[in-house]
């Protein structure tokens, strides 16, 4: 494997930090859909609506477009989370990186690169709410599906790890999805532990979707 090098962001990296960004919160739609579908409540929807179509109308056809539609249905109730947190952030922090992350000392963009190009990605920025600590929150972890397994994603990690370190941070804080059993084995293997189990909104408990909550006690560099 081609040695890799992790250094700041820059704006020439744009375009391909958020195709990145974008194409990694996409990523677990799909296994979102088949969690949802074996939750009893849509077997019951499924099965139930479709079952009553048939008895209804006697008509196996009519049955199998209500199951469809419904299929399609769940389809886009999965999805909604994850495509309105990419558009949250893209009109709002990862509209401009440079200045959410890069215009004070206390935040950063890192990019993992890999000949020339840019094939991860992580940032991280103050918890303005931590009361009495000096926290900091890792966000966007996020590889390039062909360059995952590489260790590319524990590098991001120990990256922002060291910058807490050298920030005097009192630990970092992050969420991961409680399926992303890959993220979550990176994140153990380098001092986190999980704190918590929640929904982080309605939204994310339709879809019966649950997030760990991380915390890293940054340890003194005196």
């Amino acid at each position: 494997m081609a040695p890799y090098h992790i250094r700041k962001y820059q704006d020439q990296d744009r375009e391909t930090v958020i195709d990145i960004f974008t194409k990694g919160i996409l990523y677990h739609v799909p296994a979102s859909f088949f969690h949802l579908l074996k939750q009893p409540r849509s077997f019951l929807l499924l099965f139930g609506v479709s079952g009553a179509m048939f008895l209804g109308s006697g008509s196996c056809i009519l049955s199998l477009l209500a199951f469809l539609g419904l299929l399609i249905i769940l389809w886009w109730i999965v999805r909604y989370p994850y495509s309105d947190y990419v558009d949250h952030a893209l009109h709002t922090d990862m509209r401009d990186i440079r200045k959410s992350y890069l215009s004070d000392k206390g935040s950063c963009f890192w990019v993992a690169e890999l000949e020339g190009r840019v094939v991860g990605i992580v940032c991280a920025r103050p918890v303005e709410e931590a009361l009495g600590q000096k926290q900091l929150e890792l966000l966007h972890l996020s590889v390039g599906q062909e360059h995952r397994g590489q260790g590319i994603a524990k590098s991001l990690t120990q990256t922002v790890l060291q910058f807490a370190q050298d920030q005097k941070y009192d630990n970092v804080v992050l969420n991961a999805l409680n399926f992303n059993y890959a993220a979550q084995r990176v994140y153990e293997s380098v001092g986190f532990w999980k704190t918590h189990e929640a929904y982080d909104s309605l939204k994310w408990k339709m879809i019966a979707i649950p997030f760990f909550f991380y915390e890293y006690t940054v340890p003194s560099s005196l």
